[in-house]
């Protein structure tokens, strides 16, 4: 992967300030989304974030109003705005991003990436909960995304890494994002499910096959770096 020497600096200072209140559980509601990288020649988009990922796969949602429905939303996100990662709440990514959800899908939108909304809409996110709806069913459709993390290991070097190397689902399937673009503010950048709240979503896996309880996420152990770990994060439109 091409490394990004403009947002090094950043990522450093970023995970200083900001990963422990993460790991802890506070929110780190003070601070501003920072700048995204974009690389027009390669259809790519590079942004700075902090490894959750343990916190993330140890997190309980607590007995609420999913409960009866076997649901927990709060273990479908890849990557959230950081300014709205809180454990205390919920708010449980793998990776908590320093760039807003609508940043992320305006800078996919200028590199190319285009939606498909005849299915995804205001209203498919409003019903994406409800048992009886047909909105849970539907698969975003729109420019598949791959997903890169970079970090520098203790050795110094550089380590990339594509999502599907690290996250695996009990049903053998994998991520297959695609842009969703802004359908709803929801501060999710990344969803491992076909949900329209993500700027990205998967098209594997719909919002019902995690309602009958047949496909779960897991981090892959061994892989990524601890949590607290500052990142690059990387999302390039497949050729």
């Amino acid at each position: 992967m091409k490394k990004v020497v403009v947002l090094a600096s950043m990522i450093v200072l970023f995970s200083l300030i900001v990963s422990s209140a993460l790991i802890h559980g506070s929110q780190p509601g003070s601070l501003r989304p920072t700048t995204i990288a974009i690389d027009h020649k390669n259809k790519s988009i590079t942004f700075a974030g902090v490894v959750t990922a343990e916190k993330w796969q140890a997190y309980v949602h607590p007995v609420d109003k999913y409960a009866e429905k076997g649901f927990d939303p709060d273990h479908w996100h890849l990557i959230i705005s950081g300014t709205q990662a809180n454990p205390g709440v919920g708010r449980v990514p793998v990776f908590a991003a320093w760039a807003t959800d609508v940043e992320v899908s305006e800078a996919l939108a200028t590199i190319g990436a285009k939606a498909e909304t005849s299915h995804f809409s205001v209203k498919s996110y409003n019903e994406r909960l409800t048992k009886d709806s047909p909105h849970p069913d539907y698969a975003p459709k729109g420019s598949p995304i791959s997903v890169y993390i970079t970090w520098n290991e203790k050795s110094g070097n550089e380590k990339t890494v594509e999502a599907n190397e690290f996250m695996e689902n009990s049903t053998g399937k994998k991520l297959e994002f695609v842009y969703v673009g802004k359908i709803h503010p929801s501060h999710c950048i990344a969803c491992m499910y076909g949900c329209p709240g993500g700027k990205i979503a998967n098209s594997s896996l719909s919002v019902r096959d995690y309602f009958n309880r047949d496909a779960t996420w897991r981090v892959k152990s061994g892989i990524l770096p601890p949590d607290g770990t500052p990142v690059l994060i990387t999302m390039k439109i497949k050729d």
